[in-house]
């Protein structure tokens, strides 16, 4: 039988679903085209090679050590995927809510998770509301950029509400040609984010002190904290 045509298709699907800056640009117009690119990435398991990329893993290690050895009551993995990083953040943390919106994804999240008890699994879109509870450490890993401004703006606001008094917020983003042309003086086109974008603007914010900020060549990782005192 002659599979030629079908491996073509497959193989331009996924050329059109590569991560590249355009494409996550034009992803921002509508938010059914965010999700609809997230299950066609989680057809195939590991999309981004979290479990076996020398990149990744060092990424992951990266992020862990910008922790600082912190100890974490309760954390949330905002954007966890199929849980990889997740299963990593049960060394810092004690119980940890992994959310995403991908259906696909979330699914492989609770098979990896399923009976351990310091796992809570949900299917939850970040965008659409606020979790009912706050946390001492929220993880928000390669989201914030498939969102417009305005969108971005509010669901920066709400990942902030779910930081706890003196607990921690840490981003991790891809940097990308737009961060580029930012540092040398250009201009981004209106709307777009980055990484240097979206860590610079909470940064700004009040609320939050910067604890550590690690820019590498090929992305940024930042941790802020909620200074506020408990109770004020």
């Amino acid at each position: 039988m002659n599979h030629s045509v079908p491996s073509a298709g497959v193989a331009a699907m996924r050329r059109w679903i590569a991560d590249d800056t355009p494409l996550k640009r034009a992803l921002t117009a509508r938010r059914w085209m965010v999700r609809a690119y997230f299950e066609a990435r989680y057809v195939v398991a590991d999309p981004w090679h979290l479990a076996t990329s020398a990149y990744e893993r060092e990424r992951a290690r990266a992020t862990l050590d910008a922790l600082g050895g912190r100890r974490y009551a309760e954390a949330i993995d905002v954007g966890c995927g199929e849980g990889i990083f997740t299963s990593q953040l049960l060394g810092p943390c004690d119980r940890i809510v992994a959310v995403d919106f991908s259906s696909l994804a979330i699914r492989r999240a609770g098979r990896r998770f399923a009976g351990n008890p310091r796992v809570e699994v949900r299917h939850h879109d970040i965008r659409s509301g606020p979790l009912d509870r706050s946390f001492d450490l929220v993880v928000c890993a390669e989201l914030l950029y498939y969102m417009s401004r305005a969108e971005f703006e509010a669901v920066g606001a709400r990942l902030v509400g779910l930081v706890a008094p003196m607990g921690d917020l840490c981003l991790v983003h891809g940097t990308s040609g737009h961060d580029a042309t930012l540092a040398a003086g250009g201009t981004a086109p209106p709307g777009s984010m980055s990484a240097g974008a979206i860590h610079d603007w909470f940064g700004r914010i009040r609320r939050l002190t910067v604890v550590r900020d690690v820019v590498r060549p090929r992305y940024r990782i930042t941790l802020l904290r909620r200074t506020e005192a408990p109770g004020g």
